[in-house]
């Protein structure tokens, strides 16, 4: 698929897809011609835990490229580690916002 695509089916901006990839968050995709790549299923899955970890953890880009590369280096349970690791870093924080809306 596209970036284009890429983009439309994980709900993530081409801007901030082509800002992960600068970040080496997302890896590169397949070089069709010199201004185009194809991206697969890895990328849709890897863009979403990316959200996940920046947007529903609230990590930082440095520290969830760093529990992205422990993941790629772990031949485990993927679950376990993911767990073990964002346990580590404690809890985000809710805005006051946040904490409003709950009630």
């Amino acid at each position: 698929m596209r970036m284009s695509e890429l983009s439309r089916l994980s709900g993530v901006s081409v801007t901030t897809i082509k800002y992960y990839l600068r970040e080496g968050l997302l890896p590169a995709g397949r070089q069709l011609s010199a201004t185009q790549a194809e991206y697969d299923g890895n990328h849709l899955r890897r863009l979403r835990l990316i959200r996940a970890l920046t947007g529903v953890r609230g990590l930082s880009v440095s520290t969830a490229r760093e529990v992205l590369g422990a993941l790629a280096e772990h031949t485990g349970d993927t679950h376990r580690l993911l767990g073990l690791t964002l346990g580590s870093i404690g809890p985000v924080e809710d805005s006051a916002e946040d904490s409003a809306e709950s009630w």
